[in-house]
């Protein structure tokens, strides 16, 4: 479709067919601004009209009839009816749409006279509002001044616009304003017979230069195609490989320079053929060395790069051999760590054996103390418990020898009643008391017989005393062996702590020399695994660059093959081009 386009569409047309169209669109430019200049001069000339009309009128209006109808205003009075008629008159005589009078009460307007006919029942009448559409208008008025105003819209007259002017009194006091609106109709018939005029002047001028317009756009047209026909066919010559063409130069614009530089690029281009004609048979040969060059240089990156490949492989094994036996140091590191805990624990230990047995130790002997405190005074107890069991044997035998004495009060007072008995009443009295000797004889042999019975219970306790204090000494003399078996026990817990806290302390020595020594070996051991991820890295990198060489050297040698093949084609196509010989 755009093949077609072009065909149909050539230089030529679109040269005409560019120029063509603002030259039509400049004459109908013309007629447009030809209308439309008409149009407001129109509307200028029937605003200047008016104005003039209203200026013309203020001054023919009866200036004392207006003073008497500002003094007496009333729509009855021959001022009005004098005043109403001449503006009729005059609205007939000019055409105008509407003529009125008015005045300024304060700071309101005031219509004082319609000029319409008597027999119109929509006039306005004396004293109706009269309002501006712009306050610029009645400030203007104020001062004096003319006002004509720009066209406007009124839903009940149309469109139109109005003139407004004072009325001056003779010594120039303004005594009213003067208002006449004018239609827009008006205006249309001044611009619908003044439009054919103009167009009757302006169309034939239009015409001419167009024509003369078209007739030079001819001419350097055909003179610009000429030239573009001459570099069209120096360019397809060309194309077809003929370098021996030149460009015949007709205009001296920037088409002219178009073919001088046509010509300069052909004859760049014949140069260029005969130097890659002269060049592709060294080309091809520095390819083909090049191939041969880059084959070899393959084969030795390869084997460069197994045997880089073979050493990365030994230095990731060596790493991970020397990172296992990191970690093993690692693992025992730990393991010493928990031996040096144990170690102080084991030291606390022994110290804490120690304070235990000088505390037991001191205890022992402070018991051995007592025990022995103890002994003496169950020896002095057994000392007054044999005293005491003497005593009570004394008691005893004591006893006897008052229960023999009762016995023989007994026999007294037996022997006294049968006295007393014989003697009759002179031996009452004394019988009496020998019967109360005989009880009391018989109450002491009681007593005597308790008491008896409690120094026998007494001695036998003290004997049991006697027995149990001498049980008391076996089991302190026992006492005192076992204290004495215990305190050389507890020396002996002592010589044992005081080899334990020695050996704990080698211990502690041993253990912070090992951990000295794993810490060397950590060291070195870091070293080697960081050298030997360093050698594998590098030798990776190495082998990477290697391989990414080897890459090169291959891209390098299909280049080479390309380069052979492009020499070849170019060598092929350099030959389709005719190029000037040498001698010419």
């Amino acid at each position: 479709m755009k093949s077609k386009v072009k065909k149909r569409m050539g230089l030529q047309s679109k040269l005409y067919f560019i120029l063509l169209i603002p030259l039509v669109v400049i004459g109908v430019m013309i007629l447009w601004t030809t209308k439309l200049s008409i149009q407001n001069a129109s509307l200028s000339t029937m605003q200047l009209n008016n104005e003039a009309l209203a200026v013309n009128t203020a001054k023919l209006l009866d200036k004392s009839a207006v003073k008497s109808l500002n003094t007496n205003p009333s729509e009855q009075s021959s001022e009005y009816k004098e005043l109403r008629n001449e503006l009729n008159t005059l609205r007939l005589q000019s055409g105008v749409l509407y003529m009125y009078m008015y005045n300024r009460v304060g700071d309101e307007w005031k219509l004082t006279v319609d000029g319409a006919a008597w027999d119109d029942k929509d006039y306005s009448p004396f004293g109706s509002p009269v309002s501006f559409t712009r306050k610029e208008t009645a400030d203007r008025l104020k001062q004096g001044e003319t006002v004509t105003t720009d066209i406007t819209t009124d839903p009940d007259w149309g469109t139109m616009f109005s003139s407004f002017t004072p009325i001056k009194d003779t010594d120039g006091t303004i005594i009213g304003y003067l208002g006449i609106d004018r239609s827009l109709a008006s205006v249309t018939e001044v611009y619908e017979k003044t439009l054919p005029e103009a167009y009757r002047l302006v169309i034939p001028v239009v015409s001419i230069i167009l024509i003369i317009s078209i007739a030079a756009m001819v001419l350097v047209t055909r003179r610009i195609l000429r030239q573009v026909r001459f570099i069209k066919n120096t360019l397809e010559q060309v194309a077809d490989g003929n370098l021996t063409v030149t460009s015949q130069q007709v205009t001296y614009d920037q088409l002219g320079e178009i073919s001088g530089l046509t010509n300069r690029m052909v004859e760049a281009m014949s140069n260029m053929i005969v130097d890659i004609q002269s060049s592709s048979s060294t080309l091809q040969q520095v390819s083909e060395n090049i191939v041969v060059t880059t084959e070899g240089t393959l084969h030795q990156t390869e084997e460069l790069s197994r045997t880089l490949q073979q050493i990365s492989d030994v230095s990731t094994n060596q790493a991970d051999q020397t990172l296992e036996s990191v970690q093993q140091s690692d693992r025992l590191g730990q393991t010493l760590d928990e031996v040096g805990s144990h170690v102080h624990q084991f030291t606390d230990t022994a110290r804490h054996l120690n304070e235990v047995r000088n505390q037991v130790a001191s205890e022992h002997e402070l018991l051995l103390e007592k025990g022995r405190e103890s002994a003496l005074r169950i020896k002095q107890m057994q000392r007054m418990s044999h005293a005491l069991t003497e005593k009570s044997r004394e008691a005893a035998n004591i006893g006897q020898q008052v229960q023999g004495i009762v016995k023989q009060t007994q026999i007294l007072s037996f022997n006294a009643s049968i006295e007393a008995s014989r003697a009759g009443e002179a031996g009452k009295g004394f019988s009496v008391v020998a019967h109360e000797m005989g009880q009391l004889a018989q109450q002491s042999a009681m007593s005597i017989r308790e008491i008896d019975q409690i120094l026998s219970s007494f001695v036998e306790q003290i004997e049991q005393m006697g027995d149990q204090f001498d049980q008391n000494i076996n089991t302190v003399n026992e006492q005192e062996k076992q204290i004495a078996l215990c305190l050389q026990s507890v020396d002996k817990v002592t010589q044992v702590s005081e080899e334990v806290q020695e050996l704990a302390a080698h211990l502690a020595q041993l253990t912070t020399e090992m951990h000295e020594v794993r810490h060397s070996v950590d060291q070195h051991l870091n070293h080697t695994a960081s050298a030997a991820q360093q050698t594998a890295g590098m030798t990776e990198d190495v082998s990477t660059s290697a391989q990414k060489q080897a890459l090169a050297v291959k891209e390098l040698s299909a280049v080479a093959r390309n380069l052979t093949t492009l020499s070849n084609n170019l060598q092929r196509h350099a030959d389709q081009f005719r190029v000037k010989s040498s001698d010419q």
